[in-house]
């Protein structure tokens, strides 16, 4: 049984939102927060729905204190694994540098009890519990001679992919030596219907006025639509923003979502599944399957989307029960495919799907994962820099014959926090 653990507050949000304000400026993760006055520290991971019902269906995650070489350096990085399929679990990377924050998460990571906060990318509280921490001898020992080597752009990549070298090398022995975070009782019901009812959020064409989120979600589809919404709108204005357009003639939706800005007219389209416990623990080879099948799907709906456009000049779509005629002129017409996940093994598939959707309307369009969007829209937050990456990886693929995976660093950080105000000392 686990110890009770004396607290002040349930919700970490509702009871400290300035905390939760300075501590989820950071992109993703696993993070540390400490309240003044109270003894027992508090965990944030901030990460997308999928891994945060993981963490409620597996009652906790593992931690792995993975071996790195930083500029002749051993240290270490954090892997924080969420078992879905046996060898291939969801995984997020955290490195160790020098610095008040990681020195508390060490701290917390020593301690025998704890209390974990799971917000998803929009920095909604989803789920929070008391846990109990396992600390393997091994682990304990690398944590314990840990080493901070300087860290920059470079070398935190390098770090990042030996990281992810040695996890998916990692033996039984490993698995055993990783810390195991243990979820007890609940610090408030974790089965609840988020109901969204910011104003700014919800003024883009198609709103309802507000949304809604829960770590269950067993029909895809609305709930991923508003999110990509949210996270677009980093980026674009709400006006820019169509949820949903339809045709003029037929009533028939053109693409779940369109932004058209004064240069581009840019369809996406979102493939999603069900966010359940059985369809997480499905086998890797399945979702693999499941992955391919929708992400042809989508494809064909983006052909669709882009014929129609091309050929109604002006565009005439219907959104809100009344018709919208925007004249694009010479616009750019680009699109994005948004799925749940994408595997880096079968890339030279996803690459053949998108040159031949090239081959038939001549122009670009990436798939992405959920993920990847919010990092796109989390470090280029204007419009040039996010179409720069968009180009960057489509450029790249047109000379390389494959579609590769953008990466963000330490570089990307540090604009982000002088953005936000923050010193990056």
């Amino acid at each position: 049984m686990l110890p009770a653990i004396v607290i002040r507050s349930s919700m970490l949000s509702v009871e400290h939102p300035e905390v939760c304000q300075k501590a989820l400026q950071f992109p993703g993760g696993i993070h540390c927060v400490r309240l003044h006055g109270e003894g027992v520290p508090r965990l944030i991971l901030k990460l997308p729905v999928s891994y945060l019902l993981l963490m409620k269906v597996n009652r906790g995650f593992r931690i792995y204190v993975v071996p790195v070489e930083i500029a002749g350096i051993a240290s270490a990085g954090l892997m924080c694994a969420f078992d879905d399929d046996g060898d291939a679990p969801l995984t997020t990377w955290r490195i160790l540098a020098r610095d008040a924050e990681t020195l508390d998460l060490l701290h917390a990571l020593s301690r025998q009890e704890l209390l974990v906060h799971l917000f998803d990318e929009q920095n909604r509280e989803l789920a929070g519990y008391r846990a109990t921490v396992d600390v393997p001898l091994m682990a304990k020992i690398r944590l314990e001679h840990l080493k901070f080597p300087e860290l920059d752009h470079d070398s935190l990549h390098v770090a990042h992919e030996h990281g992810a070298i040695w996890f998916g090398l990692r033996q039984p022995a490993d698995d055993a030596d990783a810390l195991t975070i243990a979820f007890g009782s609940p610090l408030f019901p974790d089965d609840r219907i988020v109901e969204d009812v910011r104003p700014d959020l919800y003024r883009f064409h198609g709103s309802t006025g507000r949304g809604f989120t829960s770590l269950v979600r067993p029909e895809p589809g609305l709930q991923q639509e508003l999110d990509i919404i949210l996270l677009l709108q980093r980026v674009f204005r709400p006006d820019q923003i169509y949820h949903a357009p339809r045709r003029h003639y037929d009533n028939e939706e053109i693409a779940d979502v369109l932004v058209v800005t004064e240069d581009v007219c840019m369809v996406i389209q979102a493939k999603d599944s069900p966010n359940t416990a059985q369809t997480l623990q499905r086998s890797l080879e399945r979702k693999r399957a499941t992955i391919k099948k929708q992400l042809r799907g989508a494809l064909d709906q983006v052909v669709g989307a882009v014929n129609y456009i091309d050929r109604t000049r002006p565009l005439r779509m219907g959104v809100d029960g009344r018709e919208i005629v925007i004249e694009l002129g010479q616009r750019n017409v680009l699109s994005l495919v948004v799925m749940r996940e994408l595997f880096l093994n079968d890339y030279d598939v996803y690459s053949r799907l998108l040159f031949d959707v090239f081959g038939q309307v001549q122009l670009p369009c990436l798939a992405l994962e959920y993920g990847e969007l919010h990092a796109y829209t989390t470090f280029c937050p204007e419009e040039a820099k996010f179409f720069g990456a968009y180009f960057e990886v489509f450029d790249y693929a047109m000379v390389e014959g494959t579609f590769p995976r953008l990466r963000f660093g330490l570089n990307d950080v540090k604009a982000l926090w002088r953005a936000q105000g923050n010193s990056t000392e």
